[in-house]
């Protein structure tokens, strides 16, 4: 580490946790600038005020598999009546089908393309993140809140660091969901009540998270860095 050290400026890892993991290892702080992914807004609606109709389901989004912690959501989501919808393939993905599929409020999509399940996200009351290793910088979390879809995500990795919790924050920033502890099945069950009780500004997250995470807002800040 040292002598890639001496012959780099800086290190932009796009979390916090990233950075925090590399100083761990060895890095100098000094050495690192954060700068967090972007996504295409190109491929999102327009935000409107249509954003703060949500309808009363929530949504899994990735890959059905042991360690995104998708066998813990299910577990929480049989307790509850709410309906979720899981968008995603994986080899977990048979085993959930045949154990759950005796209650109809646990939905399983299979895999999705974008144009396909972004409807389903942007109308979602909420999208959950149950992940049970430690994730980068998940573009999902993103995706879900441009399109004003709020998001329960685990305590873990660099998920929290683009959750903003209401009372947890500065007051200028937006609240865009709730965190949990990983693999925690009643804190996660809780959690989801809460969230759907809780009373979000939808279009706010959308056009806070479009600002924030734009391809051209990155520029800028990749731009600065390199001056």
């Amino acid at each position: 580490s040292d002598l890639l050290q001496k012959y780099v400026d800086w290190f932009l890892p796009p979390s916090k946790f990233m950075m925090d993991t590399c100083v761990k290892g060895g890095y100098s702080p000094e050495k690192f600038r954060v700068l967090c992914n972007f996504i295409d807004v190109t491929k999102l609606p327009e935000v409107s005020s249509k954003i703060q109709v949500k309808e009363d389901y929530y949504v899994y989004l990735g890959r059905v598999n042991e360690v995104k912690g998708v066998r813990t959501l299910c577990k929480a989501a049989a307790q509850l009546d709410k309906k979720l919808i899981v968008i995603g393939d994986g080899e977990l993905l048979p085993e959930l089908k045949e154990t759950y599929k005796n209650y109809s409020h646990i939905e399983f999509k299979g895999l999705m393309q974008w144009e396909e399940f972004m409807p389903i996200l942007q109308k979602a009351r909420m999208m959950v993140l149950p992940a049970e290793w430690s994730e980068n910088n998940p573009l999902t979390v993103i995706e879900s809140q441009s399109l004003g879809t709020p998001v329960l995500g685990a305590n873990i990795g660099g998920i929290p660091e683009l959750i903003v919790e209401d009372g947890k924050s500065a007051a200028a920033m937006v609240p865009n969901g709730m965190t949990f502890t990983s693999g925690d099945v009643e804190e996660l069950k809780d959690k989801i009540e809460k969230m759907f009780a809780h009373d979000f500004d939808y279009q706010a997250i959308a056009k806070d998270a479009i600002e924030r995470y734009s391809s051209e807002a990155y520029y800028h800040k990749l731009m600065e860095y390199y001056k």
